[in-house]
């Protein structure tokens, strides 16, 4: 049995492994988990891994330091030691095991490429959307009631990874740079992007395409490209309605934050959700119901609908954390106790699980200590760049995508884009990139 176990060719299995997640990723959350234990019964299997390997490679280290305190964490604040932020956080344990394996070059840009296969399999989903939306293949979610371009992962994973997609493509040309192929996944891919309704992703793609545009191709005028970029945007919010949603929706909330509805202005929006409700009344007879109503006033002059947007709701989560983390800056609440603290100290109408921050997230739960550990990770990955003589652009873009990103999401818990972290960052900042 021993004899069989040693002739694996264990090289190959992780190569297709790695092919696999970087397929799978995008499209299935239980195939990419089943992969990640494959990678570590591979890993524990194998006799040429090396914890050396992993303690020579710095990013492992950073990653390692983290996960300690987070588990010791853990340990003094939680009597069940298991829980679902421990489930999600140790699948960063991916990333120092993938840098103690060898994995070929062909390999590692052969996953790159199985990356963008599965964005492509996912716009044909999204695509298949537009005849059959009941679809069973199509992942609901949020907004499941909104007409937009679903595909197989919820739209603020699936936004991202599209925003990423079109990110590597333009940079690394997979295709020849004259190719129609080329220039038709990139728009295709875009217009996609702008129809998945995933508004983080598009605000990624806003701010990063230009910079790749004009980084990538220093031949190309940047008048030409901003020209470009803005009139795509501004025909986008009159032809695209998901874009046109997401635009217009984001615009209301930010001009309530500043300046709040008036009571008229709550009383027309009261009538009107009432009016949309039935088809007896219209929103002139709600109007009279409620002015007739001292009840009904009252609690419209109660409300604030300035927090009950999408935006709004997260100015309030940002306000009432900073609250939390003043409590404990040092060490935090304890892991997975946000939910609980939180909703012990503010109450809401539902429950909250994050405050759709990560930085938030981290510095209530881990505090100042979580953070900082937390940020040696990212900085060790910009520092990789300034260190090698031969430039990979995209090992400056990566680090500074995820932070992005992570400024309105949990996208360093999140099962999808902790894996996608993990894949990219092996495939970046290799050792042989390294060297």
């Amino acid at each position: 049995m021993s004899w069989s176990i040693r002739k694996i060719n264990y090289p190959k299995i992780n190569s297709i492994l790695l092919i696999l997640l970087g397929f799978f990723v995008t499209i299935s959350t239980s195939i990419s988990t089943i992969i990640c234990l494959l990678f570590f019964v591979s890993w524990i299997m194998s006799s040429d891994y090396k914890i050396k390997k992993i303690l020579n490679n710095h990013i492992s280290i950073y990653v390692i330091f983290f996960l300690i305190y987070f588990l010791i964490n853990n340990f003094f604040s939680n009597s069940n030691l298991w829980n679902k932020t421990v489930e999600k956080q140790l699948y960063l344990l991916l990333l120092p095991i993938l840098f103690s394996m060898e994995i070929k070059s062909k390999d590692i840009n052969k996953s790159k490429k199985a990356f963008v296969l599965g964005i492509i399999i996912n716009i044909f989903l999204s695509t298949a959307t537009l005849l059959t939306p009941n679809n069973s293949f199509i992942k609901k979610g949020h907004y499941a009631q909104e007409f937009f371009l679903h595909g197989f992962l919820d739209h603020f994973d699936y936004s991202i990874f599209l925003c990423f997609s079109l990110i590597l493509i333009l940079s690394t040309q997979l295709f020849r740079t004259k190719s129609i192929i080329f220039w038709s996944l990139c728009i295709v891919s875009f217009v996609t992007l702008l129809n998945s309704y995933g508004r983080v992703g598009i605000l990624a793609s806003i701010v990063f395409l230009p910079i790749i545009l004009l980084w990538f191709k220093p031949n190309l005028s940047k008048v030409i490209v901003f020209t470009i970029f803005t009139l795509t945007i501004i025909i986008s919010c009159f032809s695209y309605t998901p874009f046109q949603n997401r635009a217009s929706e984001t615009i209301k909330s930010l001009r309530w934050l500043y300046n709040p509805p008036e009571m008229n202005e709550k009383i027309y929006l009261n009538a009107k959700y009432m009016a949309s409700k039935t088809d007896s009344v219209d929103i002139e007879g709600f109007t009279e119901k409620i002015l007739n109503d001292p009840h009904w006033l009252n609690d419209i002059k109660n409300k604030k609908p300035e927090y009950e947007t999408s935006i709004g709701k997260r100015y309030l989560f940002m306000k009432n954390s900073l609250e939390l983390i003043l409590k404990k800056p040092i060490a935090g609440h304890g892991v997975n106790k946000f939910e609980q603290v939180y909703n012990s100290y503010f109450v809401h109408k539902e429950k909250l699980k994050h405050p759709h921050n990560n930085f938030l997230f981290i510095l209530v739960e881990l505090g100042l200590i979580g953070l900082i550990l937390m940020l040696c990770i990212f900085i060790k990955q910009i520092k990789i760049y300034f260190e090698n003589n031969k430039k990979n652009n995209l090992q400056i873009i990566f680090p500074f995508f995820f932070l992005f990103i992570m400024l309105f999401d949990n996208y360093f818990f999140n099962h999808n884009t902790l894996i996608f972290f993990c894949l990219f960052s092996f495939i970046l900042y290799q050792p042989k990139i390294n060297k």
